[in-house]
């Protein structure tokens, strides 16, 4: 497993993430493929913005593949995303799971 380190956001950041995550979430609901969905969103920093992409990735993967059981190949077609790409994020999402698992088990402990 990698280090992964988490970005602590400001009241103005988390307003940001999450009207971007809504807007790019509504698009998709919307029939619009991912990646023009994530055009509609205006984050001046870079940074946020490539975390708020990646994170809405994540979501979508967790909304139809975990939840409405879609195979991770339907996904790809409903979303607009390659299998590669896909796949990159979910395993992503995964390690994120474990960490913040694993995290929590050591702070008990």
């Amino acid at each position: 497993m990698t280090d992964i380190i988490y970005k602590n956001y400001n009241e103005d950041e988390e307003n940001i993430y999450k009207r971007s995550i809504d807007t790019i979430r509504s698009n998709i609901n919307n029939g619009i493929k991912f990646d023009l969905a994530c055009e509609f969103i205006d984050v001046k920093d870079e940074e946020l913005r490539r975390l708020i992409i990646d994170d809405a990735l994540k979501i979508e993967i967790a909304e139809l593949h975990y939840g409405q059981g879609l195979s991770l190949r339907d996904v790809s077609k409903r979303i607009g995303v390659s299998m590669e790409r896909l796949l990159k994020a979910n395993t992503e999402m995964i390690e994120d799971i474990m960490n913040t698992s694993t995290d929590g088990f050591d702070q008990i402990h």
